[in-house]
């Protein structure tokens, strides 16, 4: 395995790097490359000194025949600049705008979908490439949240606190073919997110392939670019799929040695197939309604059921006492192997049939030994325990229900309400 690089003189070379650029350069990319991976690095927050890593294992690599390595970088310190990452250097790239106004050398929000937006747009007409991998680098959260932004100039300002799902699809609209999309970030591979995904209308014109992220805590040091960038200029087979595993698998190799996720060594990624996630919410649907039932005819029984097989989805990577999260695959491996109702195992069989089907996950050893199948969904323990969810601010009851096309389409939220003996 290559080792992850890491160097404390690289910020000096960086801050020179970035001065030296009294005009910038126009590079345009390789027009024959297999795939253009368009990073849009917000590390303008307590992240900014792994921004500054992950960019010394892109330049390690840097844009090559096959890959083109394009990335539009926020510090804290510094603004703005957008980048083609090539071997040992960056090329600051010229027209990226929002507005009529110039990105390099401003201190944008990143929190604002437009800029997201003109990003992607930039990078698919000037990088045209087979195919295409989007990474939003940031914090991450179950909600569908990430890219905040702690140093914004007024000027730039979005009342937005962070990029939201919804506007991640409105940054893509109408950008055709987005072979994988990615988040650097935590606790995104949850079902009501990749759902969410199968249902963009075909007049916004944009079809993602494979969401690539994690259920659980990314660690601060992330991908390992190097290793990414080396094997997708190896490989034979570069389809979206192919790509998509290999980074789950490299990313998974990276930490099972020590592992690093607030101390644990339970860190997974999963390669999702988007094209594969749409029927699990009809088919959830009718266990949902079946549990329901039983909920109303024997409360106890099915209470016990449900909550042991909530229990056992609440897995190593859910570090604080009070996670609202579950692998659901695991929950529904555990309905089917406990229920003593013939319908309730073969829906639940059915349903995890499903999604380990669409995802392709890779843990370390310590999350292997959990089974942990790669896609998270929405639990709290109790109504109660509902002000511990992790929403970026915002109430849970309104956001989950307005957010995720998942709550009615599988049944998920009345389901939780009966469970949790609320009608």
């Amino acid at each position: 395995m290559i080792d992850r690089l890491r160097s404390a003189s690289v910020v000096a070379v960086l801050s020179v790097l970035v001065a030296t650029f009294a005009v910038p350069v126009v590079t345009a990319g390789n027009t024959n490359a297999e795939w253009t991976v368009l990073v849009y690095l917000d590390g303008d927050n307590n992240l900014d000194p792994d921004s500054v890593d992950d960019i010394e294992e892109m330049m390690s690599v840097g844009s090559t025949n096959k890959v083109n390595v394009l990335v539009l970088w926020d510090r804290y310190s510094e603004p703005a600049y957008l980048y083609k990452v090539v071997e040992d250097d960056l090329v600051l790239m010229d027209g990226l705008k929002v507005d009529g106004k110039s990105v390099n050398g401003q201190e944008v929000s990143m929190a604002d979908w437009r800029l997201l937006e003109a990003f992607v747009d930039y990078g698919k007409k000037e990088m045209p490439a087979n195919h295409y991998m989007l990474d939003l680098w940031d914090h991450g959260n179950a909600f569908g949240y990430t890219c905040w932004d702690s140093h914004a100039d007024p000027a730039w300002f979005t009342d937005a606190k962070a990029v939201s799902l919804g506007q991640v699809l409105r940054a893509l609209e109408g950008t055709g073919n987005m072979d994988i999309l990615t988040y650097d970030g935590c606790t995104i591979g949850m079902v009501e997110i990749a759902y969410n995904l199968t249902l963009i209308p075909a007049g916004m014109n944009v079809q993602i392939g494979y969401l690539v992220a994690s259920e659980e805590y990314i660690p601060n040091s992330g991908y390992a670019y190097n290793i990414l960038l080396e094997r997708m200029n190896s490989m034979s087979d570069l389809s979206a799929g192919s790509v998509a595993r290999m980074m789950a698998n490299e990313y998974a190799a990276c930490y099972s040695p020590h592992g690093q996720a607030k101390g644990s060594s339970t860190v997974g990624l999963s390669a999702i197939d988007l094209s594969k996630v749409g029927p699990i919410a009809p088919a959830l649907k009718t266990l949902t309604e079946l549990l329901k039932q039983g909920l109303k005819e024997n409360f106890k029984y099915y209470h016990n059921l449900i909550a042991d097989a909530r229990g056992e989805g609440n897995l190593g990577w859910s570090l604080n006492g009070w996670d609202d999260r579950i692998d659901i695959g695991m929950f529904l491996l555990t309905l089917s192997e406990q229920s003593e109702d013939p319908a309730v195992k073969t829906l639940a069989q059915e349903a995890f049939d499903m999604i380990t089907d669409a995802v392709y996950v890779a843990n370390t050893p310590a999350l292997q030994s959990q089974s942990a199948y790669g896609l998270g969904a929405w639990f709290p323990t109790s109504y109660r325990s509902l002000g511990n969810a992790n929403t970026g601010g915002y109430s849970v009851l309104d956001k989950y229900s307005t957010t995720f096309e998942f709550a009615d389409d599988a049944g998920w939220m009345s389901f939780l309400y009966a469970f949790w003996g609320k009608g």
